[in-house]
């Protein structure tokens, strides 16, 4: 009985899984970062990182009428920089975001548009690739650095999901939160750096079911 009950079960879920369906997608966009503050004694910067190209890829699973799932990775050209009195430095630099969100529709699967919110989580890479100097300006409330730094990722959003046949459409924009990154945007001895990096990204994405 007991052997018969677990293939039971065993073929429930492989049909549940074979009834779900996936797709396959391309994404692009931009990133629009909300800057974080450096304090230095009564004195202050803005750093945080500019505007830039986002492009990724996804796969994602229709698990419920009503609820659906997505892998996500998305790479941004996110150059640093940092800004005090008239001041501005500028450093090349590039995040990597992976992440599963959970996306709950308002309408049933054959609709033709449907309204979604979205909410998840992962990891953010941010790396600075510039090159790096002796003397940089404002290095006396941070240093924006040539190196790596991994942060926990926070992710909310919203948009449209518009069926076109076979593919989709999608019109959204999530909001990447993470941990200001203190070893990227380095403040120096006697600096401080709150806050969390917000990170705007509206972008369209186009997938193919299968």
């Amino acid at each position: 009985m007991r052997f018969q009950t677990i293939v039971l079960i065993a073929a429930a879920s492989a049909g549940a899984c074979l009834a779900q369906q996936w797709e396959l997608g391309g994404s692009g966009g931009v990133g629009i970062t909300k800057n974080v503050t450096v304090t230095r004694g009564s004195a202050s910067a803005n750093a945080g990182f500019k505007t830039g190209a986002a492009v990724g890829a996804f796969v994602g699973q229709n698990i419920y009428e009503h609820l659906g799932g997505e892998f996500r990775y998305t790479f941004q050209f996110s150059n640093m920089k940092l800004s005090s009195g008239g001041t501005n430095v500028d450093f090349s630099a590039q995040t990597h975001a992976v992440h599963y969100d959970l996306l709950y529709y308002f309408t049933g699967r054959e609709a033709k548009m449907r309204p979604f919110v979205t909410g998840g989580g992962g990891v953010r890479v941010y790396r600075g690739t510039g090159q790096e100097t002796l003397v940089q300006p404002l290095s006396n409330y941070a240093i924006l650095s040539k190196t790596q730094e991994v942060k926990g990722l926070v992710v909310f959003g919203g948009g449209l999901k518009f069926k076109l046949g076979r593919s989709y459409l999608y019109a959204q924009v999530l909001d990447y939160l993470t941990p200001a990154p203190t070893q990227v945007l380095a403040p120096v001895p006697g600096a401080k750096l709150n806050g969390w990096i917000h990170d705007f990204v509206p972008m369209l994405s186009l997938s193919a079911a299968f």
